[in-house]
């Protein structure tokens, strides 16, 4: 028998007092718009303080504060899928949340990892309703921390390590059964409740293990490594992995186990096991966590052709495609075949044995690298958008979604649709278009159908509302951005989940979004972002850290293309 691991150190400091951590960093928990309902006035001397919750902004999880712990051996995607979550509940929820790597030089021991988390998680709102209800009620300090659980918006841990050889023995690691008791019994020392969560990320198939390793090794590595030098790191790797397993405890499914909350993903969601979740924030991580994969991929957006409004400077609507937008509709159908469904255009250097189309052909035939052939033949003629050279190419599925209005429905008509005979025995209609309301450009209400001139002249206050707030104005009737940001989240989990490159033409309002979540970018920017007509945005990630953009834009001489109204208010 092994001998027993060395006591624990503390898990947290007794000297040290946690101290307010990133006071005035998130927004209020109401929309800049509705400020001004919020004062008294002659007719309303008693206002309400505080709005109902508003869409994106945390709504589900006013309070509570959660720590998140990935769990599993190295090399398994936990990093990449740790800032997934990070990034979706921040921007889709309003989650104020924050990933601790236990290999970062301030949280070397466990008792700074534990001062840290008492500090974050016990920390006010400030900018919350924690302050519009002391400042009117007079509450003093000690009852405000009673009443904390109903004033403020929540925050979230997320605990990984971007090192877990280094951070294997931790007891913030939850290597063992036991330091995940003591994780437990620590949080519930804190003066605030806290909701532990488990994900255990489990990968069956080591031969998907060894792609994603060598992905990793690439990736950091710089001049990039021989193929010898990365064959020897990734053999090295694979032995300390071993000597990692020898020591990591599974979370046990003997119900010795079963207070704590946990997931288990196996095989990036082709198996889910929960136990003892309960409570919406909770539900969410667990539904989004079980689409998302480290598989590197690609996300092409683009806008529909110029529309009749776009030519007037007009919103909204459902109009149809002027001339220069119908001829962008046909070079997109002559540029995605060539661009999208080629190897070359998405080429990535990950690959999977569980990929449920398999490889059939390439450019010089040989039978290992196009995962579907188009039946009665094996090529298909597709133009190079940067050269304008056509020729015969093997081709792969990929996916094509537009909104329901007219003028995307339009602009992807053009795009063929082969049906591909896949080796596993079936077939792929080749971008067949799935379309949803939820693509659907943000509706203006009463503004619909008007300039952003005709707007300032007649509705001369809801214009300065929607210049002070654009994020969070609603038009008369209409929608604003948060409410674009909560139709559009069920469709993030979908996209999380898919392996193919996909196609999403749509409008500006929700490509900027949904262009501002893909890239990392801040939300509050997004309603700044510029997303030109007549340019496919192209978006790859390589499943770790690494984001990379590419333009390719239609020669286009129309008179004013761009300036279609839409950046001037």
């Amino acid at each position: 028998m092994a001998d027993a691991p060395p006591p624990k150190p503390p898990m947290s400091s007794p000297t040290t007092p946690p101290t307010p951590a990133h006071e005035g960093e998130y927004p209020r928990n109401y929309v800049l718009a509705q400020e001004h309902l919020l004062k008294s006035s002659t007719s309303n001397p008693s206002p309400t303080m505080m709005p109902p919750p508003a869409a994106g902004m945390a709504s589900g999880a006013l309070g509570d504060r959660h720590v998140v712990c990935f769990l599993g051996l190295p090399a398994r995607g936990k990093q990449f899928m740790a800032e997934r979550l990070c990034r979706y509940l921040t921007f889709f929820h309003g989650a104020q949340c924050e990933i601790f790597d236990l290999s970062s030089d301030k949280l070397r021991t466990d008792a700074a990892v534990g001062d840290a988390l008492a500090a974050y998680l016990e920390a006010e709102d400030d900018t919350a309703t924690t302050q519009l209800l002391r400042s009117a009620e007079g509450i003093d300090d000690d009852s405000l921390d009673r009443l904390k659980k109903n004033v403020d918006s929540g925050r979230i841990a997320i605990l990984d390590s971007s090192d877990g050889f280094e951070t294997r023995d931790r007891a913030w690691a939850g290597t063992t059964k036991s330091s995940r008791y003591e994780m437990a019994k620590h949080l519930a020392t804190l003066r605030v409740h806290v909701k532990l969560l488990f994900i255990e990320v489990i990968v069956s198939d080591e031969r998907v293990v060894r792609s994603f390793l060598a992905q990793r090794l690439k990736a950091g590595s710089t001049p990039p490594p021989t193929e010898l030098q990365l064959a020897q790191k990734v053999a090295a790797t694979e032995r300390a992995i071993r000597d990692y397993g020898r020591y990591y405890v599974t979370i046990q499914d003997d119900s010795s186990e079963d207070d704590l909350s946990y997931v288990k993903l196996v095989d990036y969601g082709k198996k889910v096991i929960t136990n003892n979740i309960r409570g919406f924030l909770l539900m969410q991580i667990v539904k989004y966590l079980s689409h998302v994969h480290p598989r590197p991929r690609t996300v092409y957006l683009s806008r529909h052709g110029q529309s009749e409004y776009n030519a007037v400077q007009k919103i909204g609507g459902n109009p149809g495609l002027t001339n220069a937008g119908e001829a962008y509709a046909k070079w997109l159908g002559t540029v995605v075949p060539g661009e999208v469904w080629t190897r070359d255009g998405r080429k990535t250097g990950f690959s999977t044995s569980d990929d449920e189309h398999d490889d059939d052909e390439t450019d010089d035939g040989r039978a290992d690298a196009c995962p579907g052939r188009p039946l009665f033949g094996r090529r298909f003629p597709c133009a190079d958008p940067r050269t304008g050279e056509t020729r015969s190419r093997a081709i792969a599925p990929a996916r094509l979604w537009t909104s329901t209005l007219k003028r995307t429905i339009d602009t992807a008509r053009h795009i063929p649709h082969p049906v591909l005979e896949l080796r596993s025995g079936g077939v792929w209609h080749q971008m067949s278009p799935r379309v949803y309301r939820n693509l659907d450009e943000i509706f203006a209400g009463d503004c619909e159908g008007m300039t952003y001139e005709e707007i300032a002249a007649t509705h001369t206050n809801e214009a300065k509302l929607r210049k002070r707030d654009k994020l969070g104005y609603r038009y008369p009737r209409g929608e604003s951005y948060l409410d674009l940001i909560a139709r559009l989240d069920p469709l993030m989990h979908e996209l999380e989940s898919y392996k193919e490159p996909l196609l999403i033409v749509s409008h500006q309002a929700t490509l900027r979004i949904l262009y501002s979540y893909l890239v990392g970018g801040a939300r509050k920017d997004a309603p700044k972002v510029e997303i030109p007509l007549h340019t496919v945005i192209k978006i790859t990630w390589d499943g770790w850290r690494n984001i990379h953009e590419e333009r390719i834009c239609m020669s286009d001489d129309t008179p004013n293309l761009q300036h279609d109204g839409q950046n001037v208010f």
